[in-house]
C-alpha cells in the first residue's frame, strides 16, 4: 500500500493526493471492522439486518444508506467478464459512490502477480468509504479463486456482500452449481456474516448454455442465493448476440452497459449517470 502511495504523491496534484489517501484509509478501514459471528451463521448485528425477503445486494444498499458513517466492503469473485476496467463493475462502483455519497476504493486483480493492482479511486463524497475488491480472474477457473481466495480476501478484511460471478466457462461436463458450491461453502464459512449473491450471466457464441445457466440458476435459488439475471439482458437471436459480444464469452461495450444496467437494478440503483 506504500508504494501505491508514493506513485501517487509523485505523479499526482496535491488534492488528488488528499482525496486518494482518503480513499486508501477508507479501504483498510473497511476491512478492518469486526463483525459479530454467530454458530448458527445468521447476522446477529441489528445495524447489518435486512429482513429475509430483502435481496442481498438491496441490503447492502439500504445497510449503508441507514448507517453512513460506518465503512462497507464489497468483494467480487469471477471471471472475465467483471475485469473490464470500463465495465459493469466500474458502473457499479460509479453509481453507488454517486448514490451514496460516499467515495468507494476499487481494486482489480492480476492475475500474473496474483494479487491486487493498485487502488482506483471512484467519485468523492461526504460519508464513509466503501472498498470494492474486484478478483475477477481473466482466463481462470472456480478452482483458481478458491485457491487464492485468502489473498483475495485478505485477512484485514470483512465483507459486507460477496458478488459471485462465474459461467459456462467452467467444466461445461458438470454442473455450473455443483461446481461453484465449494467455494460458496467456503465464504460462508469464513464469512458468515456476509451476504451473498451470484450472476446468471449471459449466452456464449457458438454453443447453448441456456439449459446449464437455468439449472445453476435454479440451484442458486433453492439454496436461498440472490441471483442477478444478467441472461435475460443479452439478444436471443444468433445475430444480435453476435452483435453485443466481443469474442465467444466477453461482451462488448453495448452489452456491458445492459449488463450494468441489470446490476444496477438489482442493487436499486438508477442506470445512466
Amino acid at each position: 500500500m506504500s508504494t501505491v502511495l508514493k506513485r501517487i504523491a509523485g505523479s499526482a496534484p496535491l488534492w488528488a493526493w488528499i482525496v486518494m489517501v482518503v480513499l486508501v484509509v477508507g479501504l483498510i478501514i473497511s476491512g478492518n471492522r469486526t463483525a459479530p459471528v454467530s454458530s448458527t451463521g445468521a447476522h446477529t448485528d441489528p445495524t447489518s439486518m435486512s429482513p429475509a425477503s430483502t435481496p442481498a445486494t438491496a441490503g447492502f444498499i439500504d445497510d449503508a444508506k441507514a448507517n453512513p458513517s460506518t465503512p462497507k466492503t464489497l468483494v467480487l469473485l469471477g471471471d472475465s467478464t467483471g475485469a473490464d476496467r470500463k465495465g459493469w463493475t466500474p458502473a457499479l462502483a460509479t453509481s453507488i459512490s454517486q448514490n451514496l455519497d460516499r467515495p468507494v476504493a476499487i481494486r482489480f486483480w492480476n492475475t500474473s502477480a496474483d494479487a491486487y493492482g493498485p487502488v482506483v479511486g471512484v467519485g468523492n463524497g461526504t460519508n464513509a468509504a466503501i472498498g470494492f475488491w474486484n478478483a475477477s480472474a481473466p482466463g481462470k477457473s472456480v478452482a483458481y479463486t478458491a485457491q487464492n481466495l485468502d489473498e483475495m480476501i485478505p485477512s484485514q478484511v470483512t465483507p459486507d456482500l460477496v458478488l459471485l460471478n462465474f459461467g459456462p466457462g467452467q467444466d461445461a461436463c458438470k454442473p455450473l452449481a455443483a461446481q461453484i458450491q465449494p467455494l460458496i461453502t467456503e465464504v460462508r464459512s469464513k464469512y458468515p456474516n456476509a451476504q451473498i449473491a451470484v450472476i446468471k450471466q449471459g449466452p456464449r457464441q457458438g454453443s447453448d448454455v441456456s439449459r446449464q445457466l437455468s439449472d445453476y440458476a435454479s440451484a442458486m435459488s433453492a439454496d436461498g442465493i440472490q441471483v442477478i439475471d444478467v441472461y435475460s439482458a443479452f439478444p436471443s437471436s444468433t445475430a444480435g448476440l453476435a452483435a453485443v459480444m466481443r469474442d465467444a464469452a466477453n461482451p462488448n461495450a453495448r452489452e456491458q452497459q445492459l449488463w450494468s444496467t441489470t446490476v444496477l437494478a438489482a442493487f436499486g440503483l438508477p442506470a445512466g449517470q
